[in-house]
């Protein structure tokens, strides 16, 4: 992997996420379940694809569209989109019919990347819907030649239902990523005693259940008062606060359960309140739990 020194930690969290088995993985398996290809772009930088490490393998159609200086069109449809997504998937369809969406990706109150799936359309496109653009293709000084045409008719086709599965799943992987991100960051700004990665595994284990700093340190065998040092200055965090933190994360998986209540999640994630739950909740993602769970459940205006 290369590196530059002058990298910041959040860049080269962002570059290992990219680069991650747990990104590959599962883009590998999207491309095969779907035949969309999905990216990993970091936010604030969505028009350059040199800042994309693994970037979108796009149809043919919108690759021509893209080469040289670009459409005017295409370029304006995926500012919009991008703008659009900072807190939850939008979708955008192009001047040509096709389809594109992206999912934020949030640490806490930040929006560090978008998920961004390839191009498809909803239904077969047909040879009078091509004719139809070659204006607009002329006006952005594309020939409309027998090659693109092949092109357009070639893109993907999936059904409005079934592209709405798709995009719900990705919405689901964010969350994982998010978390994978936390972790990188963590990672790269310290690097952990033993005792902090001991600590950490009991606290993974027992987050549905009241945890109490005595208990962690009897746990890592040492006193209260020397974990509480040692750990704040690995992790940048109180006990407390990282507690918190991974509950939220655990949080936000259960919320995409419609058929969960808040109230439900607030009790199987290790809370004694729902007050307490979503002050929290406040705190360390930057919105109510009503809110998250209205913005991640994806708006069937995706499938349209």
């Amino acid at each position: 992997m290369m590196t530059h020194p002058t990298d910041t930690a959040e860049e080269r969290a962002f570059r290992k996420l990219t680069e991650s088995s747990l990104f590959q993985t599962y883009r590998t398996a999207f491309r095969l379940a779907t035949g969309l290809d999905v990216e990993l772009r970091p936010a604030g930088e969505e028009d350059d694809p040199d800042t994309s490490p693994g970037q979108l393998d796009a149809n043919e159609f919108c690759s021509a569209m893209d080469s040289g200086k670009g459409c005017a069109a295409c370029v304006l449809a995926r500012k919009c989109l991008f703008e659009s997504a900072s807190h939850q998937a939008k979708s955008v369809k192009c001047f040509a019919g096709l389809r594109e969406t992206a999912i934020p990706i949030r640490s806490g109150n930040n929006l560090i990347a978008f998920l961004r799936t390839g191009q498809v359309f909803h239904e077969a496109p047909a040879k009078s819907e091509f004719e139809a653009i070659a204006p607009t293709l002329e006006k952005e000084g594309i020939a409309a030649t027998k090659e693109l045409e092949s092109a357009f008719l070639d893109s993907p086709v999936m059904d409005s239902k079934k592209y709405l599965g798709a995009i719900t799943l990705l919405a689901a992987f964010s969350l994982q990523l998010s978390e994978e991100f936390s972790r990188l960051m963590i990672a790269e700004e310290n690097s952990d005693p033993p005792m902090v990665i001991k600590a950490k595994q009991y606290i993974n284990a027992h987050l549905e259940d009241k945890i109490t700093l005595d208990a962690v340190a009897d746990y890592c065998s040492v006193s209260p008062y020397y974990f509480c040092k040692l750990f704040k200055t690995a992790t940048g965090m109180t006990l407390t606060e990282y507690v918190n933190r991974r509950r939220i994360e655990w949080a936000k998986r259960k919320l995409l359960n419609p058929q969960l209540r808040i109230t439900e999640v607030a009790y199987d994630v290790g809370y004694q309140s729902l007050s307490q739950f979503n002050r929290s909740f406040l705190r360390y993602a930057g919105e109510s739990p009503t809110h998250f769970r209205e913005n991640s459940l994806i708006d069937s205006q995706l499938a349209a």
